[in-house]
């Protein structure tokens, strides 16, 4: 039925047909066929509040190994088993020693330190590497640099340049070092290397080829059992 009907029919003057009435009872009993729905006499349950999420419980900070480096002339076990799987025809030599600094773990700087006074030989370059550095007018500008490899103690190969920078302090004394670089900062990151450190760097030649070994656990861990 349309609502303009059911208004009318509340008129006075107007009356039901009784095509309207018959149209009135279909739409009851249509009406009686859908299910009512049961009122609940029971009041609403009160809604409980969920108690917040515990907190996130914090990681556990992951503490970085120190290793016991021992000052030592005596050759690492693992550069003695280097030796032989690379098949190095001559003995690698302890080059120098010294702790790591803060600019040494720099990434921005990108090389180690190696002051003159902590080298322990000096006769690890040929003639044509020593006449490639021994250009100060151009050293210390970082244009040019001996190529090299370095070798951790977990036995990755690094791509390394060899540079020579000297400077001459407020006092007036002249300092001379040799810079690592290249690789430098990736063989910091993936030793975990921080300042305070004690290394050692060994030298040897492979192949006619300049390599630096180095060593910060000495055998104290094998990082390749």
């Amino acid at each position: 039925m349309s609502l303009y009907k059911d208004i009318m029919w509340n008129l006075p003057g107007f009356s039901k047909t009784a095509k309207d009435k018959k149209e009135e009872e279909r739409m009851r009993r249509i009406f009686h066929l859908f299910p009512k729905r049961k009122r609940s006499l029971r009041s609403p349950p009160n809604k409980k509040h969920s108690p917040p999420p515990p907190p996130l419980s914090k990681l556990p900070i992951k503490k970085r190994t120190v290793y016991q480096y021992t000052t030592t002339t005596k050759t690492p076990q693992w550069i003695r088993r280097l030796k032989k799987d690379l098949n190095i025809a001559d003995d690698p030599f302890l080059l120098a020693e010294k702790p790591l600094d803060l600019d040494d773990v720099d990434p921005e700087q990108n090389r180690l330190s190696i002051p003159f006074q902590t080298l322990k030989r000096n006769d690890f370059l040929t003639c044509d590497e020593g006449m490639i550095l021994g250009d100060e007018r151009i050293n210390n500008e970082g244009r040019i640099g001996v190529a090299a490899c370095l070798v951790d103690q977990r036995n990755k190969q690094w791509k390394m340049v060899l540079k020579k920078w000297v400077r001459v302090s407020d006092s007036g004394k002249v300092l001379q070092s040799f810079l690592l670089s290249g690789a430098w900062s990736d063989v910091v990151e993936a030793n975990e290397l921080r300042d305070g450190d004690n290394i050692s760097l060994w030298s040897f030649r492979l192949n006619g080829f300049l390599f630096f070994a180095l060593d910060f656990a000495g055998d104290s861990v094998d990082f390749l059992e």
